[in-house]
């Protein structure tokens, strides 16, 4: 009969598990007990959340017996807005591949969305980019293998020179699509006023 021996790691990996759970709350109890609802509805403005985040808030710090102040968060929070509803705000969301938080005022909602959308054209550039690196450093390791005479996993050399010379227009193909795409991160950069 086997006896259980308990792994570190996966005690570790538990106890991990555990203290990631219980930081999902919102605020800590110490945050509660402090109180400065206008400094945290400021960060919470900074950040875009929308109002429904006091509700999170209140129900972090029911475990502390403290109830939020509504009207301090909120002020705090319209101070915050004011910081993350500028275009240059906007378009460094969309840089970071995320859409601006629907909590700005009308009147400025297509000029934030049109600054966002360009930050999120710039992230999409900048993936394919990397991606386009990666790839480019995966054909040029195998094609370098293959031209040494490397048979990889091919059945006969046939095989092998004939991915050898698809590799090669693979690799150029990739090399046109990344310059392409640092001429359009060249020109979205010299374009951008934000």
């Amino acid at each position: 009969m086997r006896q259980f021996v308990p792994r570190p790691s996966l005690s570790l990996a538990l106890l991990g598990s555990i203290v990631l759970l219980s930081s999902c709350a919102t605020l800590s109890k110490q945050e509660c007990l402090v109180g400065d609802w206008q400094a945290i509805g400021y960060n919470d403005g900074v950040a875009g959340y929308p109002s429904d985040r006091l509700a999170s808030h209140a129900k972090a710090c029911a475990k502390a017996s403290v109830a939020p102040n509504y009207l301090a968060w909120e002020r705090g929070r319209q101070l915050g807005l004011k910081q993350y509803c500028t275009t240059s705000n906007a378009y460094n969301v969309g840089r970071r591949g995320r859409q601006l938080n629907n909590v700005c005022p009308l009147t400025l909602a297509n000029t934030l969305q049109t600054a966002n959308q360009k930050g999120l054209d710039y992230y999409a550039l900048e993936s394919q980019l990397d991606k386009d690196k990666r790839l480019i450093e995966t054909y040029q390791e195998e094609f370098d293998k293959l031209e040494s005479g490397a048979m990889l996993n091919f059945a006969n050399e046939k095989e092998a020179r004939a991915r050898l010379l698809s590799l090669a227009d693979e690799l150029r193909k990739a090399k046109r699509r990344m310059n392409t795409t640092q001429r359009q991160l060249e020109a979205l950069n010299q374009s951008n006023s934000y």
